[in-house]
């Protein structure tokens, strides 16, 4: 126990010696942090758009409706409506930003407010049309005849050459602008209540509402945390404890290791003490810096010490399992980087999954990552244990097989 004791001591001393090691295991998990925490944690996204009225009456004022249109797009929060000088000439641009300014111009066309006036006239007269067809059985030949009358004077009042059909307005957008589906899904949702009170329909048939359920009160830091704790155990258990390992083979520490009485599984189990030492007090550390910084309300309880702790068990008996079949340490920091970068990408520790292909997402459920990510989101953010004991479950597994490879793999006495 003693030998244990001192060894472990050693090898956290000698972690703090190693400036690689403190970098990627405490301070890029840090920087990522702070940048992720400060990126995401702004208000309501908003979009820039131009709106082009050409839609004016002889003293160059809007129309009627088209102003209603605009003042809808304005009373719109995720829109930020900017006015597009009328004189532009837009038909012929090849780049509307270059025009106007703005990666998003909508044009109304002249003769807009006419249009919708005569539009919305003949909507009205079909759903007159339809209801009266329902009823036909039950009408009697003067009111069918009333209603002919009426059918006839619409048809006679709508202006000479006029043609059915929806007035186009155009939403104009540069290729490389990522905002453009949302943008446009937001101007549909506008015009569509705008054609709805254009034929008189007040009240829709179908409305929705939305109702938050869940935890409040927590900041984008808080929703990262666990994030990058799994991101800084997996880098010093794939990348920095293979190449310390191999360090260690290199410069013959190893070699004098072995011609002691510490035996093979001392030195394995050490070094899964040394990163499970680790593991808490850096995530503490990040909890720390959040906190003060970002004023953070996540604070792990005893389920998520432990996940963190066997986390750090499995990954580490990773890197032990790697450090025993490498020998380079720049070698050892590649080898381990090939599985600990994928691994965090595809994992959703950078991002929500649903934002991922769906083929990558299927692959996303494969990973250990993954599942270690989403149960130490569960404990810390939404204080739940649906699903966790799953996850200790397959780490623990995970753990154990990869302890015994670290074991198996790991030559002690090579150096006799």
């Amino acid at each position: 126990m003693s030998r244990l004791l001192s060894l472990t001591v050693t090898l956290l001393r000698d972690w703090t010696r190693n400036r690689e090691a403190v970098f990627f295991a405490l301070l890029f998990p840090l920087i990522l942090l702070v940048i992720f925490s400060v990126v995401f944690a702004g208000g309501p996204t908003e979009f820039a758009v131009g709106v082009q009225n050409n839609d004016v009456d002889a003293a160059g004022e809007p129309t009627a409706l088209s102003d209603t249109l605009v003042t809808a797009l304005e009373d719109t929060g995720p829109l930020d409506v900017h006015e597009v000088d009328p004189e532009t000439e837009l038909s012929d641009t090849d780049n509307v930003e270059e025009a106007t300014g703005y990666k998003r111009v909508l044009v109304i066309p002249d003769g807009f407010d006419e249009r919708v006036r005569t539009e919305s006239a003949r909507v009205r007269m079909a759903v007159i049309q339809d209801t009266v067809a329902l009823f036909d059985d039950e009408l009697s030949e003067s009111q069918r005849e009333d209603v002919a009358a009426a059918q006839d004077a619409f048809e006679a009042s709508r202006p000479e050459g006029s043609t059915a059909g929806p007035v186009r307005v155009t939403l104009l957008t540069v290729p490389d602008d990522e905002g453009a589906g949302a943008v446009g899904s937001i101007v549909d949702s506008v015009v569509a209540t705008f054609n709805d009170r254009s034929i008189g329909v007040e009240e829709p048939t179908v409305a929705v509402s939305a109702d938050e359920r869940g935890q409040r009160d927590f900041a984008a830091a808080d929703y990262f945390l666990p994030a990058f704790v799994v991101a800084m155990i997996l880098i010093n258990g794939v990348m920095t404890v293979p190449s310390a390992i191999a360090g260690f083979k290199r410069d013959g520490t190893l070699k004098r290791l072995a011609a002691t009485p510490l035996r093979k599984h001392e030195w394995i189990v050490a070094n899964v003490i040394q990163q499970s030492i680790l593991a808490v007090a850096i995530t503490m550390i990040l909890i720390a810096v959040a906190w003060v910084v970002f004023g953070v309300s996540a604070v792990p309880g005893p389920l998520s010490i432990a996940l963190i702790v066997l986390g750090a068990i499995a990954f580490t008996a990773l890197g032990m399992t790697l450090g025993g079949v490498v020998q380079n340490p720049d070698a050892a920091i590649s080898f381990g980087s090939a599985i600990a970068l994928p691994l965090m990408f595809v994992s959703g520790i950078f991002w929500e999954l649903d934002l991922m292909p769906p083929s990558l997402q299927t692959i996303a459920e494969f990973s250990p990552v993954t599942h270690f990510h989403r149960s130490l989101r569960k404990l810390m953010i939404l204080d739940s244990t649906s699903g966790v004991g799953w996850t200790f479950a397959a780490v623990g597994v995970l753990a154990v097989v990869f302890l015994a490879a670290a074991v198996h793999l790991t030559s002690w006495r090579e150096f006799d």
